[in-house]
C-alpha cells in the first residue's frame, strides 16, 4: 500500500510513536467499513508493530461514545457521521486536527466543511453522499429538468387502475424535502463564512415558503397521497410501478436486485432555482482523551484516507469518495456515482451544530401539518421557526 520511501519513514518513526500504547481501538457501525479497515490495519500493524482493534456497535453509537469519552474511555478513533461534530466538540470530547496541506488539496471542500465546527476541523472525511432524482427508464428515457416538467410527467403516469405513480418520495421527512425548501433560498441556520448563526433561522423566508407551497401542491393536485413515506415510495420503485422518486445511493442495491432499469439525475429546478440537498459524510474522528492521538493520526492520514484507503472503503461500501483523485478514477466507470456526486455538488453539508437536534422534530411536524392540509405552508413554516427560536432561547437560559 505504501511507497518505499514512505515505508522507510514509517518504520523509522514507528517505535517512538507506538510507545504510548500498542493498540488502537476503532468504533464503527458498519461491518463493511470494518472489513475495509481490517485490510489496511494489517499493513499498519506490520509497519508500526502495533495492534488495531475494530468494534462494530449498532445501537446509539453517539450516546455510547459520549458516555465512554466523558470518563476518559472509548475508542481512539470514532468512524461516524459528521453531524455529531458540533455536539461532541462543544463537549470537549474530540480532537481538533490540522489537515496536512497535501491531504487538504485532495479532499473535496464540501466534505472538509462538513467536519468543520467553529472554524476548526474535527475529522477526516472518507465518504460523501446526497439524494438525487431516480427515475425508471421503462416510464421515461430523459429525466425532467424542471419541476414543472416533472409534474406533467407525474400526471401522465398516475393511474389508479394500473396502480402506477409518476412521482413519490418520503414527503413528510425533512431530510428528503429540504432540497425543495432550499431551492429558492431557504436555509436552516445562516452560514457566515463557515460559522452557523443559530439565531438566524431561514426556514420561513420567501424561498422556503415557495418550496413549501410546492410540496403542499403535490398533495393538493393529487400527484401523491399524503400518506406517502419512504417504504411506500421505495416499494413502488422496486415493483416497477413508479416513474420517479428522490432517494440516495443506499437505494441502488435494492433497485438492482429488483432488475429496475433506472437512471439518476440532479433534482429538477424549482422556479428556475437549483434545489440544494443535504450533503452527508462519514469520517474518522479522534477522541480527545486518547493516549494514542499521534498513532491514530498516522493510521488515518497515511492509510485510511490515502488514495488506496478511500478506494478500499468505496469497494466495501460504495458511497461517494471524499478524495478528488479517487472520484476522478471511479466516475469514469461508475455513472451512478457520477450523477449522485453531481447532486452533492449543488448541496450543503447537513448542519453539525448541537442546535440541529431541535430542527428535525419541529420541521417534521411542520411538514405533517402542511401535507395533511391543516395549515398552509406559510403558516406551518412560520410556526416552526418560532418554535425553533423559542427552544433555543429556553435552552440558553
Amino acid at each position: 500500500m505504501k511507497k518505499t520511501f514512505i515505508k522507510i519513514i514509517l518504520i523509522f518513526c514507528s517505535s517512538s510513536i507506538s510507545l504510548a500504547a500498542n493498540t488502537l481501538t476503532i468504533w464503527t457501525s458498519s461491518e463493511n467499513v470494518k472489513d475495509s479497515i481490517t485490510t489496511m490495519a494489517n499493513a499498519f500493524e506490520k509497519d508500526y508493530k502495533a495492534k488495531v482493534e475494530i468494534n462494530v456497535l449498532n445501537k446509539d453509537l453517539t450516546s455510547q461514545f459520549k458516555t465512554a469519552a466523558l470518563t476518559g474511555k472509548g475508542p481512539d478513533i470514532f468512524a461516524w457521521a459528521h453531524d455529531v461534530i458540533g455536539e461532541l466538540a462543544s463537549s470537549g470530547l474530540i480532537e481538533p486536527i490540522t489537515l496536512p496541506k497535501k491531504l487538504q488539496k485532495e479532499l473535496l471542500p464540501v466534505a472538509v466543511s462538513a467536519f468543520t465546527y467553529q472554524g476548526k476541523v474535527y475529522g477526516y472525511p472518507y465518504d460523501l453522499e446526497a439524494v438525487a432524482l431516480i427515475y425508471n427508464k421503462s416510464f421515461i428515457k430523459t429525466p425532467p429538468s424542471t419541476m414543472k416538467e416533472l409534474i406533467t410527467i407525474a400526471q401522465k403516469f398516475n393511474d389508479p387502475t394500473k396502480k402506477t405513480y409518476g412521482f413519490l418520495y418520503d414527503v413528510g421527512n425533512f431530510f428528503f424535502s429540504f432540497p425543495l425548501l432550499s431551492a429558492g433560498g431557504g436555509y436552516i441556520y445562516k452560514d457566515n463564512n463557515g460559522k452557523l448563526d443559530v439565531n438566524d433561522v431561514g426556514l420561513a423566508n420567501a424561498g422556503a415558503i415557495s418550496g413549501g407551497n410546492f410540496i403542499q401542491s403535490l398533495i393538493e393536485k393529487n400527484i401523491m397521497p399524503s400518506s406517502t413515506d419512504y417504504s411506500i415510495s421505495m416499494e413502488k420503485m422496486k415493483e416497477g410501478l413508479l416513474a420517479m422518486t428522490i432517494n440516495g445511493p443506499w437505494a441502488i442495491k435494492d433497485l438492482k436486485k429488483s432488475n429496475i432499469d433506472y437512471g439518476i439525475s440532479t433534482i429538477p429546478t424549482l422556479n428556475g432555482s437549483r434545489p440544494k440537498p443535504f450533503v452527508g459524510t462519514h469520517g474518522f474522528i479522534i477522541r480527545r482523551s486518547s493516549q494514542n492521538k499521534k498513532l491514530a493520526k498516522e493510521f488515518i492520514e497515511n492509510y485510511l484516507v490515502s488514495k488506496e484507503g478511500i478506494l478500499s472503503l468505496y469497494e466495501a461500501d460504495p458511497r461517494g469518495p471524499s478524495r478528488k483523485d479517487v472520484l476522478e478514477i471511479l466516475s469514469k466507470k461508475d455513472n451512478d456515482l457520477k450523477e449522485f456526486m453531481n447532486s452533492a455538488k449543488d448541496g450543503i453539508p447537513m448542519p453539525n451544530v448541537p442546535e440541529m437536534s431541535i430542527v428535525w422534530n419541529t420541521m417534521g411536524n411542520a411538514l405533517k401539518l402542511m401535507i395533511s392540509g391543516q395549515l398552509k405552508a406559510k403558516e406551518a413554516l412560520a410556526q416552526a421557526k418560532k418554535q425553533i427560536l423559542s427552544s433555543l432561547k429556553s435552552k440558553n437560559k
